[in-house]
């Protein structure tokens, strides 16, 4: 696999060496051949760099737009979870063939930003509005890193690929290459998400990112040993608590009177409010949620639901709802354009499939309590909106 990307490399060298591409296009090949010296060698670049102009330079930054590689990247990291999924075989292929194109676009970018330092060694730095866009460029691609790098986990499945380019960087180009070096060894934690074995390997046991990661994903074992807080009382009486959480309660009130008593005047308030409202007139037709067994929803006369809004842009609002024991997710448009989702509970996993409702998109979230998610909203073709979530 290196000895494909280090021909591919070495092909790219010789086109260059070659005259290769007009203009801004020789601005990526120059970069590849310099971030990759150790190993091609510098034949042509030199060259190269003084045959382009300022106005080559200023024209290749102003057709530049650091934003929409997210786009690319978000989709890149879709198309890696689909090569998780899958079984390795000509679908998988195309999946992996297609996400490595995105990381590879973002690495392009680093390789002409490359080339241009190199080019101001030579000519002199770039002055005026040329100089303003080159800042802007370099800007905005440290915004998206800034927004992307911790995300790197979702390309772990293309592991072996990001490898291969990893080791062909030089090694003063790697820390910068997170889409090509971080995580790039936590190939194990993909197999973890699913299996969770009884005895972590070395590589689970050594690496805190997968660590972190895995612990994020799974609830609290073993709660610790105190009384309920108010904070606890408020989560029991709104069905909030994890089913971990509800049979820690159960055991802990077992052995806790001031604890069991605290419950019990949940409940009781509970039946007392019931108890009245099964006095009065009964309206022509009650709701299905009144009708459901109290024993199964303390306190639903007083809280069927609560309603956290996420995020709310032009396009669309994304709402959060707890109900009990349960959470969905709500992507409502506002704009009237066309708005897509996609939730996922754990990298590697398939997206959560969406109802569309009176209030537009709907996830299922399953039992609420310390879980987190990752949403990705699309209006058109253009993603517009990430970001993880807790329910």
């Amino acid at each position: 696999m290196v000895v494909d990307a280090l021909s591919r490399y070495q092909a790219r060298r010789e086109q260059l060496a070659q005259g290769g591409s007009p203009n801004g296009g020789s601005l990526e090949l120059i970069g590849d051949i310099l971030r990759r010296g150790e190993r091609l060698g510098r034949e042509g670049v030199e060259r190269a760099l003084r045959g382009m102009s300022r106005g080559d330079i200023d024209t290749w930054l102003r057709a530049q737009k650091p934003e929409s590689l997210q786009p690319a990247l978000l989709r890149a990291a879709e198309e890696a979870a689909e090569v998780a999924l899958g079984e390795e075989g000509e679908e998988a292929e195309v999946w992996r063939a297609s996400s490595l194109e995105g990381l590879t676009a973002r690495d392009r970018a680093e390789s002409a930003a490359r080339a241009i330092s190199e080019w101001e060694l030579l000519h002199g730095a770039l002055d005026g509005e040329t100089a303003r866009t080159l800042r802007a460029f370099r800007e905005g691609l440290g915004r998206l890193d800034e927004a992307l790098r911790s995300k790197a986990r979702w390309f772990i499945p293309l592991n072996p690929q990001r490898r291969a380019e990893r080791d062909l960087l030089d090694a003063a180009e790697r820390a910068r290459a997170w889409w090509f070096t971080a995580r790039a060894d936590c190939d194990d934690f993909i197999a973890a998400l699913s299996q969770r074995p009884a005895r972590p390997s070395s590589h689970l046991q050594s690496c805190p990112e997968c660590r972190a990661d895995l612990s994020s994903t799974e609830p609290v074992e073993a709660p610790p040993k105190r009384h309920l807080s108010a904070d606890d009382l408020w989560r029991f009486d709104m069905g909030l608590m994890s089913a971990v959480e509800l049979k820690w309660v159960d055991g802990h009130t077992e052995k806790c009177l001031d604890c069991a008593q605290a419950i019990w005047a949940l409940e009781e308030g509970d039946e007392a409010i019931e108890q009245a409202q099964d006095e009065q007139p009964a309206p022509a037709a009650r709701s299905s949620r009144a009708m459901e067994n109290p024993a199964r929803r303390p306190g639903a006369a007083r809280h069927p639901e609560q309603r956290e809004v996420l995020e709310e842009r032009r396009e669309f609002r994304v709402v959060l709802v707890r109900e009990r024991q349960r959470a969905r997710l709500l992507v409502q448009p506002l704009s009237g354009r066309v708005v897509t989702a996609a939730v996922f509970l754990a990298p590697g996993k398939p997206s959560l499939k969406p109802q569309q409702g009176p209030e537009g998109l709907q996830f299922d979230l399953g039992t609420g309590g310390g879980r987190s998610a990752h949403l990705m909203v699309r209006v058109g073709n253009n993603e517009i909106f990430e970001r993880d979530f807790s329910f």
